[in-house]
C-alpha cells in the first residue's frame, strides 16, 4: 500500500523540472518560474504541517519565502506595486495636534 502523502512530493518535483524546463526553453520568463515555485511550495509545506514534519515545513517556507522575493523584484510584482503606489497617492495624512487642555 502507497503512502497517500507521497503525491505531494512527487507533485511538487515534476512541478519544479517542468518549470525549469519551460524557463530554459524561454516559454515562461523568470518571474513567472518564480511566482510558479511560490505556488508550488504552498502544498508541501501543508503537507509538512499536517504531518508535523517540522524540517520540511520550514524548509518549504523559507524556499516559497525566496521564490517570492525573487518573484517580486524580478518584475513579478510590478502590477501590485503600481496599486500601492495609487493608493499612497490618494492618501493625505492630517497633522493633528494635542488640544490645549492636554498640559
Amino acid at each position: 500500500m502507497t503512502d497517500p502523502f507521497l503525491f505531494f512530493p512527487a507533485l511538487t518535483a515534476a512541478l519544479f523540472v517542468g518549470g525549469l524546463a519551460m524557463m530554459m526553453l524561454g516559454l515562461v520568463s523568470p518571474s513567472h518560474y518564480w511566482g510558479l515555485m511560490t505556488l508550488v511550495q504552498l502544498p508541501q509545506f501543508t503537507l509538512g504541517f499536517l504531518t508535523g514534519n517540522t524540517v520540511v515545513a520550514s524548509i518549504s517556507v523559507g524556499a516559497a519565502a525566496c521564490f517570492a522575493w525573487m518573484w517580486w523584484n524580478g518584475g513579478g510584482g510590478d502590477g501590485t506595486k503600481r496599486r500601492l503606489r495609487k493608493w499612497a497617492r490618494r492618501f493625505r495624512g492630517v497633522r493633528r495636534t494635542a488640544p490645549v487642555s492636554a498640559r
